[in-house]
């Protein structure tokens, strides 16, 4: 099993810039950014991820709170074109597309999208849906990544956004 990976250049600076939007869900949603992270590189067999999805790890979410919208896949994307200059990353339709498909619910032939919908669906299932990593991986990352309150925060925002809106209770679910 490889070491759990604590901390990111790209994804510690892009969520230090959204400090005080994120507020004091800043640990929870760093957390799981890195918990995610550590999770598609073991599905990668690498000792890191490429560039493209760390950036990408850093914005995935980050809408719900830049937008404060519980629709925020589009808004999280969008903040991918402000920092892939800095980080010197030239595929911004890569980090993009690793964005916006995240939550398909059908497999993608990409490896790296696949492995990013994995790694996030094993995090957001708080390890019950595994989808190749393995328990002793989910177990040492979360000891050294604690949930902090990530899956509560998940459940009211998406309860307030399913009664505001009943007839799309979760937008950012893709096909």
């Amino acid at each position: 099993m490889r070491h759990v990976i604590t901390a990111h250049p790209i994804v510690d600076t892009v969520l230090d810039r959204y400090r005080d939007q994120l507020g004091p869900q800043l640990p929870a949603y760093r957390h799981h950014v890195l918990r995610g992270l550590n999770y598609q590189r073991d599905l990668l067999g690498a000792n890191t991820v490429p560039d493209t999805a760390a950036l990408a790890w850093a914005v995935h979410d980050l809408g719900v709170w830049t937008a404060n919208t519980f629709d925020y896949l589009e808004p999280s994307a969008a903040l991918a074109a402000e920092f892939t200059g800095e980080f010197g990353i030239t595929d911004l339709d890569t980090v993009q597309r690793l964005v916006m498909d995240h939550h398909r619910l059908r497999p993608v032939d990409d490896p790296l999208i696949e492995t990013f919908r994995r790694a996030d669906r094993t995090d957001a299932s708080r390890g019950l849906i595994r989808g190749g990593v393995s328990r002793a991986m989910i177990r040492a990352t979360v000891d050294a990544l604690p949930y902090a309150g990530f899956h509560s925060i998940l459940l009211r925002r998406g309860t307030s956004h399913a009664l505001a809106h009943p007839t799309n209770p979760l937008p950012m679910l893709r096909w």
